[in-house]
């Protein structure tokens, strides 16, 4: 893909100069000079700088935008169509999975798709729930699982139930509470769990990995909501009630084959584990 498109998307979504250097692995003068090249080539102005350093797109910058992940998308699927070319009964499938989902099931779907869809290559992304939706709307997924309700656009994706899932309070009371970072299924029901038990916490900590917070309340740091299925069965557990039995959703991307799409979805609800 052309390098100034692909810089101009990371300056867009950091709307930092300095951040898409970090992101690219170069300096900020040669962030600058290859989006000066690209306005310069298109003849538009892409974004709007102030005396604080902060920038803004233009709307011109917000076409760009959509245009230039559409193009991102059609050129990664076309160096996946011609790497499958010497093999053509073989088809690459991107899926995602948020990060409780990606510990409960993923190892028993891939091991499973293996056997039932020998003749499809998987890319697998781990991420909280927003950003596998978000990755599927700039269709750099085909299907995602998520653990939480989204809105959704029809016209891109649509939402199927895979499973049930019972969330569950861990850890001790010490006014600590380990929360994980919005935009996951499980910040959104804490948040929730906190409002309905009028609970303040003296403390919390916000750690995106599940693993981690597990660590800590085994050392008795703090406690959290988890979901009970990716807890260790040695580690007491009180269900809060019925109304935090959650729904995993399936995400598939309105331009997957649907007979295809159905045989997947199939298979990750076979891959839960039974209670």
């Amino acid at each position: 893909m052309n390098q100034y498109l692909e810089t101009f998307i990371i300056v867009y979504e950091t709307r930092s100069f300095s951040l898409a250097a970090k992101t690219l692995f170069v300096t900020q003068p040669t962030i600058s000079i290859q989006i000066q090249r690209l306005e310069k080539i298109i003849g538009h102005s892409l974004f709007i700088r102030d005396q604080h350093r902060t920038i803004e797109p233009t709307a011109e910058g917000n076409l760009l935008y959509e245009k230039a992940l559409k193009i991102r998308s059609i050129w990664q699927e076309t160096q996946d169509q011609l790497d499958h070319l010497t093999t053509p009964n073989r088809k690459l499938i991107r899926i995602g999975f948020s990060q409780t989902v990606s510990q409960m099931l993923a190892a028993n779907f891939l091991k499973l798709a293996q056997k039932k869809l020998p003749t499809i290559d998987w890319h697998v992304t781990v991420g909280n729930s927003n950003y596998i939706a978000k990755q599927l709307e700039q269709k750099n997924l085909d299907i995602g699982m998520v653990e939480k309700p989204l809105l959704i656009d029809p016209e891109k994706m649509y939402r199927k139930k895979i499973a049930d899932d019972q969330l569950v309070r861990i850890g001790k009371h010490t006014g600590t509470w380990l929360v994980r970072e919005p935009g996951s299924g499980i910040a959104h029901y804490t948040q929730q769990f906190f409002q309905e038990y009028g609970i303040m916490p003296e403390k919390t900590i916000q750690i995106n990995r599940n693993e981690l917070i597990i660590s800590l309340v085994q050392q008795d740091i703090g406690e959290t909501i988890m979901s009970q299925s990716v807890i260790p069965n040695n580690l007491p557990n009180t269900i809060i009630n019925d109304h935090f039995k959650r729904t995993l959703y399936s995400l598939t991307a309105n331009d997957l084959e649907k007979s295809l799409a159905d045989k997947i979805n199939t298979l990750l609800k076979q891959s839960v584990p039974l209670e």
